[in-house]
């Protein structure tokens, strides 16, 4: 039998896309992309020392596959997203475990300013989901500790100053809401001043820590940036080119509606708003207030691979029903 899928896997093109994994039941175990298809599936027939020990219980398991090809890298990323969802199988762990996803809600209980870790999105001041929900517990201590917003937390009752002086309410719900819209990084230079501070005054303990802190929110922003661009830059293009070809997809808040393959003479015809026209939907999309936990791995996927590949241009666009 895996002599056969051998064989198979050698007459598969040298083309990006996409192949199934299954069992003798016919049931799909994994879902992979590949940017050279008879290379990548093809690897799982020659014995390899590297190969996991995921990897080999799921070659005793393989009876059969199946490939989907596609035009770009990018097209079998964000299908493999697809399909790890719909099937969720048993050998793919990311994007197959988005019900864990957690959102982070600044709210006002009883007078006071409180950080929830929630499942479901409210209405107001809720942002996320996040995929990192181990982080977003350690995100929320340190805020906490910042704001003094849990004065019952051991570090607070042991490190912080005594004569530090309370931020008014009004100015904590702005920073936060701020720096989780992009729009300030004023917890990172709070941070950034107490770590100055304790070190001018020989407590290199507390420093450390700030400093540790400090790092860790900078990171955390930075990794989940793209998420909160992408439900605030409406529409966008982007250009992607292989071979002699353009492929040009149209992005609304950070899912891609449509797309078009052109010449590369032909498409420097138009202008990205022209291009734009010419496979925008009859109908406005719905605009998202809140990503669905399943979304979240979509944005990631694209606008990672964006970030990653010099060669793609991202062009923002104005409202295309408006004109």
């Amino acid at each position: 039998m895996k002599k056969n899928l051998k064989e198979q896997a050698k007459k598969l093109p040298l083309s990006p896309g996409v192949y199934l994994m299954r069992d003798l039941h016919g049931s799909i175990i994994y879902v992979g992309k590949a940017k050279k298809l008879r290379e990548r599936v093809s690897s799982y027939f020659i014995k390899n020392k590297s190969h996991s020990r995921k990897t080999l219980r799921l070659i005793q398991q393989l009876a059969d596959f199946d490939i989907i090809e596609v035009d770009t890298e990018l097209d079998a990323l964000l299908l493999e997203c697809q399909l790890i969802q719909t099937y969720r199988p048993i050998y793919n762990r990311q994007m197959n475990a988005f019900e864990k996803y957690r959102y982070i809600e600044i709210a006002s209980e009883n007078g006071e300013i409180k950080l929830n870790i929630i499942t479901t999105p409210k209405n107001q001041n809720c942002f996320g989901p996040f995929s990192t929900n181990r982080r977003l517990a350690e995100l929320k201590r340190i805020l906490e500790e910042l704001y003094n917003l849990n004065p019952q937390n051991y570090w607070q009752q042991n490190f912080t100053s005594e004569q530090q002086k309370p931020v008014a309410q009004n100015i904590i719900t702005t920073e936060l809401l701020n720096a989780f819209n992009f729009k300030g990084q004023q917890p990172q230079k709070r941070l950034e001043e107490k770590m100055i501070s304790a070190s001018d005054n020989y407590s290199f303990e507390k420093a450390l820590k700030f400093r540790e802190d400090w790092q860790f929110i900078t990171r955390f922003f930075k990794q989940n940036q793209k998420l909160v661009l992408a439900s605030q830059n409406d529409w966008q293009l982007l250009v992607l080119p292989f071979g002699k070809k353009i492929k040009y997809y149209l992005i609304y808040q950070g899912r891609v509606l449509s797309s078009r393959i052109l010449t590369k003479q032909t498409f420097a015809k138009y202008t990205p708003d022209e291009l734009a026209n010419k496979i925008l939907p009859k109908e406005r999309p719905e605009r998202i207030t809140h990503f669905t936990k399943e979304q979240v791995d979509f944005i990631n996927i694209l606008y990672g691979y964006i970030n990653q590949h010099k060669e793609c241009h991202v062009f923002d666009l104005t409202d295309l029903f408006t004109k």
